[in-house]
C-alpha cells in the first residue's frame, strides 16, 4: 500500500474566492485530498516541508489536440507520421503538460483508436500523462474540417447517431462538432458554416441521451448561432467570421450564448501567434482564408466582450495546432488578463470554473474528498500568473509526478 504523503507549511491558493490561506498541511491519500489541517505533519505519511510556498489546483486545459506537434505545419506532420511515431508525439505531450502542472485535459479531435488506446495506457499508468477527457473524432462534413485524421465524416443525421454512439462506448467522453470550416484543413474556410442545424441537433440529442456534454468548433458566424439554436453546451473559439471573409463581433449572438449558459473558449494565445507569424509572413497558409489576421486577433477582442457580458469563460489552448505547445496554458491565462480578466478570474478559468462547467465536481480546488492534484509554486499566482510556470513540484492523484531538477536555492523535500 503506498504511503500518504504530508505536504505541510503551504500557502493555499484558494481559486474560487481569490484567497490564499495562511500556511497549514494537506494530506493526501489514495489519491485524494484526505485532510486540511493546521496541525502538524501526521507521523505516518511521508512529508514534503512546502516552506511557506505555495500550493495551486493542478490546471485544466480545456481544448487540446495530443496528436499534434504544435508546430508551424501540424497537419504536414501528422499526415507524414505513422502511428508509431504519433503514439511517441502524444506522449511526448502529455510529459509536456504534466511538467507545466496540467493535471487534467480535453482532447477536441484526434486519431480515434490512438486516442483512446492513448487515453487508457495513462489511466492505467503505463504511461505518464494528466487525465484526459476526449471525444474520439470530431465530427464533420465530407472532406471538412480535420477530416484529415480519418473517420469523423458524416452525412446525416443517422451517421451522426452512429458515429457519436459507437465512439461514447469505446471510451469518448463528449461529442465534439466541426461546425464551420477551419485554417488548418485545404478545402475548407473558417467563415463557411459547414454542418446543417438538422445534424448539430441529432447530435445533441445523442449527448442528452448519454449523460454527456456537447461543443463545437465555431469559426464561422452562422455556425455559432447554430450553435445556439442546437442548444450546444459549448462553443470552441466563437470567432464571428462572416463571408466572404470578415471578422464582425455580433453582440446579440453573444447575448444569446449567455442567456443560455453556453460556455465559451476562446483559444486566445494560439491565435494572436498564428497571427504574428503571417503578418511577418506577408499571408496566411491558406490563401481562402482572406481575413486570418483579423479573425486570429479579434479573439483577443471576443473575450473582452464574453468578459464585459458575464459569459461562462474556460480556458482552452489549442495546444499541439500552430505555434500552441502544450505548456502555454500560462500564456492563455495572459492574453485573458489583456482582454481585461483579473489574474483570479483568469487562473478560475483552468480550475474551478472550468471544472465546474466541464461537470469534474471532483477536481480545480483544494478541498478534502476532491483529487489530489496540486501544483507547488514559489510565489503567489494572484499576483503574477508567471509563478504557474514551471512548478517545482507537481501531484496528480495524490502521487508525485514531476519535481523540478534545479530549483534555485531551494530544498524542501525530507
Amino acid at each position: 500500500m503506498k504511503k500518504n504523503i504530508c505536504i505541510r507549511n503551504a500557502h493555499l491558493i484558494d481559486v474560487d474566492s481569490g484567497r490564499v490561506l495562511s500556511p497549514r498541511s494537506v494530506v493526501l491519500q489514495n489519491g485524494k485530498i484526505h485532510q486540511i489541517t493546521e496541525a502538524p505533519a501526521n507521523a505516518d505519511a511521508t512529508t514534503i516541508d512546502a516552506a511557506g510556498l505555495y500550493l495551486c489546483p493542478g490546471l485544466i486545459d480545456c481544448h487540446v489536440h495530443f496528436f499534434w506537434d504544435a508546430g508551424p505545419d501540424p497537419r504536414g506532420t501528422y499526415l507524414a507520421s505513422d502511428d508509431k511515431t504519433r503514439m511517441a508525439q502524444a506522449r511526448r505531450n502529455a510529459g509536456i503538460a504534466l511538467a507545466a502542472g496540467i493535471t487534467t485535459m480535453r482532447d477536441l479531435a484526434a486519431p480515434a483508436p490512438l486516442m483512446f488506446e492513448f487515453q487508457h495506457q495513462v489511466q492505467c499508468g503505463q504511461i505518464p500523462g494528466p487525465h484526459i477527457i476526449s471525444c474520439g473524432y470530431a465530427l464533420m462534413r465530407p472532406k471538412g474540417h480535420c477530416h484529415f485524421m480519418g473517420g469523423g465524416e458524416v452525412s446525416t443525421a443517422e451517421e451522426v447517431r452512429q458515429l457519436s454512439t459507437a465512439q461514447l462506448a469505446q471510451g469518448a467522453g463528449f461529442i465534439k462538432l466541426m461546425a464551420s470550416g477551419g485554417g488548418l484543413t485545404p478545402g475548407t474556410v473558417p467563415h463557411d458554416a459547414d454542418l446543417p442545424l438538422a445534424l448539430l441537433r441529432a447530435a445533441t440529442a445523442v449527448a442528452r441521451d448519454h449523460g454527456v456534454q456537447i461543443t463545437a468548433h465555431c469559426h464561422a458566424t452562422e455556425s455559432i448561432e447554430r450553435a445556439v439554436d442546437a442548444g450546444l453546451d459549448m462553443i470552441e473559439h466563437a470567432n464571428f467570421v462572416e463571408p466572404p471573409g470578415r471578422y464582425r463581433y455580433d453582440e446579440d449572438i453573444a447575448k444569446r450564448i449567455r442567456d443560455q449558459g453556453i460556455v465559451v473558449s476562446p483559444t486566445a494565445y494560439g491565435a494572436l501567434q498564428t497571427a504574428r507569424r503571417f503578418r511577418a509572413a506577408g499571408g496566411a497558409h491558406n490563401p481562402n482564408d482572406v481575413a486570418a489576421v483579423e479573425r486570429l486577433e479579434g479573439r483577443v477582442k471576443n473575450t473582452t466582450h464574453f468578459h464585459r457580458l458575464g459569459m461562462k469563460i474556460i480556458a482552452g489552448t489549442d495546444c499541439g495546432a500552430t505555434n500552441s505547445p502544450f505548456d502555454c496554458l500560462v500564456d492563455e491565462l495572459l492574453t485573458y488578463t489583456q482582454a481585461g480578466l483579473s489574474p483570479e478570474e483568469a487562473l478560475q478559468s483552468a480550475t474551478s470554473r472550468s471544472a465546474q462547467y466541464l461537470a469534474l465536481p471532483d477536481r480545480g480546488q483544494i478541498k478534502e474528498g476532491y483529487l489530489a492534484d496540486l501544483t507547488l509554486l514559489q510565489g503567489n499566482p494572484f499576483e503574477d500568473l508567471n509563478h504557474l510556470r514551471s512548478p517545482l513540484k507537481v501531484f496528480k492523484s495524490g502521487q508525485l509526478v514531476h519535481e523540478l531538477a534545479n530549483p534555485q536555492n531551494h530544498n524542501h523535500a525530507h
